[in-house]
């Protein structure tokens, strides 16, 4: 049974959280440009900048260095702008790729190739990243199933195989036909821009159970990330390496597709209990324009009835949120587990 914090260190996580949300005065913090396409990274060392760029990507920002979670950019005429192109992207340390999906990793080539930054990933990704001639002396191939550590100077990054999402076939199909009838279809350009997206990801059956990576990155300081792109069940892999650390300090959780509200709160709720995070920052929640969002309100309620001392936070595209990474953690040791 997971042991929950009192109301009153409830308070003081989260009021850790706003002073560190919004520091005065830190262009870092309060500008929409993300620091990989110049923008100004966070002026104190210890501060984590987040900034979600659709889907499940993220651009994180710790001491002058840069994680991209998952590299979906150009995402074509049928999608929202995220107010920036790949070709945009000029610094790059690492790029972690949960899976192949054209989704997650269709700019990670020309992102890498140009920022010369390591892309990670299960075989499935990385066969396809060197077929579409990135150096492979960039490219790290990972399975997830122990052992393996990307360190560099101000982090370091294990791996961790996950499953990817199965949502029900009769809840998608009967949701797709839906908004296929009320929906304008797209004109065989946008058809066709969609298809060149889509070619350089992977539709490989085997990213459901091989393919599917979940990254635990821990700061030089202690402060813990779970990345996590695909809404699946958890796996014996990530339960084992959870139990081993204890707890994230911070949790980015795809969203799953399952539609249905009583399937995406279960699944969140099964994130909550193996990672145990202070905060929590939704993924994979946003669509095409025929597609449907994802709702995130009722995952956080739920989420907030399990854990009361829980932030929960949804910014939109390339909004910073910015954490004082000893804050939290200080405040996060003191929950007992």
């Amino acid at each position: 049974m997971i042991r929950f914090p009192s109301r009153a260190l409830a308070t003081a996580i989260l009021a850790t959280f706003h002073s560190a949300a919004l520091p005065a005065g830190d262009p870092g913090c309060e500008v929409r440009t993300l620091v990989s396409a110049g923008g100004p990274r966070p002026q104190h060392s210890q501060t984590l900048a987040i900034r979600w760029t659709g889907y499940s990507n993220f651009e994180l920002v710790y001491k002058s260095r840069v994680i991209l979670l998952d590299a979906y950019f150009d995402r074509g005429s049928e999608y929202p702008s995220l107010g920036f192109k790949a070709a945009d992207i000029k610094k790059a340390d690492v790029i972690l790729i949960g899976h192949a999906h054209y989704d997650h990793m269709s700019d990670a080539a020309s992102v890498g190739a140009k920022t010369g930054a390591v892309v990670a990933g299960a075989p499935i990704t990385t066969e396809k990243l060197r077929s579409q001639g990135l150096d492979p002396k960039l490219i790290k191939t990972v399975t997830g199933k122990g052992g393996e550590s990307l360190k560099f100077s101000t982090f370091e990054v294990e791996p961790i195989l996950g499953r990817h999402g199965q949502p029900p076939a009769n809840v998608t199909a009967a949701f797709s036909g839906a908004l296929r009838a009320v929906t304008t279809p797209f004109t065989a350009e946008q058809m066709a821009e969609a298809a060149a997206i889509r070619a350089r990801g992977s539709s490989e059956p085997r990213i459901v159970t091989e393919g599917t990576i979940a990254y635990l990155i821990t700061l030089d300081n202690g402060f813990r990330i779970m990345f996590r792109d695909s809404g699946g069940a958890i796996t014996d892999y990530e339960r084992a390496v959870m139990q081993r650390v204890g707890h994230v300090d911070l949790a980015l959780a795809a969203v799953a597709a399952d539609v249905l509200q009583s399937l995406t709160i279960n699944r969140a709720l099964e994130y909550l209990r193996t990672y145990k995070p202070a905060v929590y920052i939704p993924a994979h929640h946003d669509d095409n324009i025929n597609g449907m969002w994802r709702p995130t309100e009722p995952i956080f309620q739920a989420l907030k009835d399990q854990d009361a001392s829980l932030v929960t936070i949804s910014r939109q595209y390339r909004e910073p949120i910015c954490l004082d990474t000893r804050n939290i953690r200080r405040q996060q040791a003191k929950i007992p587990r």
